[in-house]
């Protein structure tokens, strides 16, 4: 699959930092937990035309009409409740922005805007969660995000770079690695989120075998 190997080699695990692209990369990492990484890359471009950008104010907009559009475009198969918990999520980000300046600040600000890098050596040993991504989805819930589940924003967080799972073995590992240090962002204090996470710096591992196609 040229698509699903094209994002790995070139995508997966760069660290991103776009208010647009964390949103899509968050409601695809809960897409694909039922339909695949696979099925999911090939209808991105549906995905993005159907979200417009996955633009959070403009979905936030969307109305009865637009729902029922999207819930007979085949491309984009989504049952009503998940396209809903879309289009509220996408009300809660323009939120985060107001109080934190952006999505980015307060996703990286629970890492202190600095991405982990635990060196797994074999797939085997990445997880599919871990205590840093319980406490996230724990925030986002307290915000009224839904279908936020911790092992979808590990997802979101190895998709957008917050950890490099792509193990030592894999040459995107030490590409993956330099990318974070040239994009880390300084920062003069912690955002907020940073500044009421209790989570240790250094994950606990919940798990040890991930579900996550990408793991080299």
């Amino acid at each position: 699959d040229p698509a699903y190997i094209a994002y790995h080699d070139e995508e997966w695990g760069v660290p991103v930092h776009d208010d647009n692209l964390l949103f899509e990369l968050l409601v695809l990492a809960g897409a694909q937990s039922e339909m695949g990484w696979s099925l999911i890359l090939s209808k991105r471009d549906c995905y993005r035309r159907a979200f417009q950008g996955f633009d959070p104010a403009a979905v936030a907009a969307f109305d009865k009409k637009k729902v029922a559009a999207l819930k007979s475009d085949v491309d984009i198969y989504q049952q009503e409740g998940k396209l809903q918990a879309v289009i509220e999520n996408a009300g809660r980000v323009l939120q985060i922005v107001q109080e934190c300046g952006s999505l980015s600040n307060y996703l990286w600000g629970f890492l202190n805007h600095k991405p982990v890098t635990p060196n797994f050596r074999m797939p085997a040993q990445v997880p599919i969660k871990t205590s840093k991504s319980e406490f996230i989805s724990r925030d986002l819930v307290r915000r009224g995000f839904s279908c936020v589940g911790p092992t979808t924003v590990y997802s979101l967080m190895q998709a957008a770079g917050m950890t490099n799972d792509h193990t030592t073995q894999c040459f995107r590992h030490k590409e993956c690695a330099a990318a974070a240090e040239a994009t880390t962002i300084k920062t003069g204090a912690p955002s907020p989120s940073f500044a009421i996470a209790s989570a240790d710096n250094r994950d606990n591992l919940t798990s040890s075998r991930n579900s996550s196609v990408f793991v080299h």
